[in-house]
């Protein structure tokens, strides 16, 4: 009953703009919705003081007399549907002209409703309150979006920052004498990739990314879930098959049963030039070096995180030196097709960044993202069906000031 009275209110307190030429068809409408309740009205005599009128005080709705000296109804029409911000304005046209051609002109330039005189009070009270209530209903829904487009933004705001900003990056980058660099796109608002790297030491840097299932909101609270979970695990850090094992222990009892994660979780020891790593149903990582003719392949294999306690995961090695350049890419880089139906080959990617691993950049790792970037969009010209994440690790040769 509280929320039918406030609606009332809203309802009755509406501005209304009158505009006819007549003052007896003026007093007759301003009498006629009084009567009704409606006593917050303007009047105008003609389109250009209605046009006035409508730019200063904004009215809720408009009752428009279309034959009229000087600026007319159908004019009037015209100008204020050119001015974006009356979009949602209804305009309720009440003449003498009974011709179809004219009805159909008041609606092709942006009439909301068509009355032919002598007015009916009863009926024009009735347009009136269902086209008010209409644009109430849409100021409500805009302010709704509005509200929820700024929480959206607060956790897409929240979720970027569990990724490493570029003074974190810039800190890993002369800590380890690497470069490194990153591609970070959700296919809506949200998303359920992330990715991070967290220095266990001077000499040893954890890297990981990982990919939930699904996108919006469902995925992106599984990845706060993840960063929470993650730091409970922290302990583990050192050994990625560990760290796995107890990342999962921890996330399944959390997840639906539809929903999982895939990871790889790496640390690298630049003093032993190795990468220990751990794979959870990940994309296969590569490893390239310009001295090299192909890449090295890092398998994904792995059970998907959350989906079964008790699953042990395995820590493997490999050389990561000098020059090595080390590939993380979410599935979405190789799941999505082009408009022939074709996925992006593994053969394909690795054939990219090979072929510019050679180029003398001063970034190799920002040139291989860029290189890998510009693939993916030749190759798949549609909006992102999935989220996508691509990064790139370059250990230089020498120690870079």
């Amino acid at each position: 009953m509280k929320t039918h009275a406030i609606a009332e209110e809203r309802l009755h307190n509406a501005l209304i703009l009158v505009v006819d030429d007549v003052e007896a068809n003026r007093v007759m409408l301003v009498r006629s919705l009084s009567a009704r309740g409606y006593n917050n009205i303007l009047i105008a005599n003609d389109g250009s003081q209605a046009l006035q009128i409508t730019h200063e005080h904004k009215p809720d709705l408009v009752i428009l007399d279309l034959v009229m000296p000087g600026m007319d109804g159908f004019s009037y029409c015209q100008a204020i549907r050119h001015d974006r911000a009356f979009d949602n304005m209804p305009i309720v046209v009440q003449t003498m002209l009974e011709d179809m051609n004219d009805k159909v002109k008041a609606f092709f330039l942006g009439a909301s409703d068509y009355i032919c005189k002598p007015i009916d009070p009863d009926e024009l009270s009735a347009r009136t309150q269902v086209h008010l209530m209409n644009k109430l209903l849409i100021e409500d829904l805009d302010t709704y979006r509005s509200h929820i487009n700024a929480e959206m933004e607060a956790a897409r705001s929240m979720q970027n920052r569990l990724m490493p900003d570029g003074a974190s990056i810039a800190m890993c980058e002369h800590t380890f004498n690497m470069k490194i660099a990153s591609h970070f796109e959700t296919s809506s608002m949200l998303g359920g990739d992330c990715w991070s790297m967290r220095p266990l030491s001077y000499k040893k840097l954890a890297i990981y990314a990982y990919d939930f299932s699904g996108h919006g909101v469902s995925a992106a609270l599984n990845v706060f879930r993840m960063h929470t979970v993650m730091q409970e695990c922290s302990y583990a850090s050192n050994d990625p098959g560990q760290f796995l094992s107890q990342l999962n222990k921890r996330l399944q009892p959390l997840l639906d049963a539809n929903e999982f994660a895939t990871m790889f979780y790496g640390v690298m020891e630049t003093d032993a030039n190795s990468l220990l790593y751990a794979t959870a149903a990940s994309p296969t990582a590569f490893i390239f070096n310009r001295n090299e003719a192909s890449a090295r392949n890092l398998s994904g294999r792995g059970f998907p995180l959350g989906v079964q306690p008790g699953i042990a995961y395995e820590t493997k090695y490999t050389h990561f030196a000098a020059e090595d350049l080390l590939l993380l890419y979410s599935d979405c880089l190789i799941e999505s097709k082009n408009p022939s139906g074709e996925w992006l080959s593994e053969l394909e990617l690795q054939n990219c960044v090979m072929q510019h691993l050679h180029d003398h950049h001063e970034n190799p790792a920002a040139n291989m993202v860029s290189a890998v970037l510009n693939l993916f969009r030749n190759h798949c010209h549609t909006p992102l069906g999935d989220d996508l994440t691509i990064n790139a690790y370059w250990r230089a040769p020498l120690k870079l000031v």
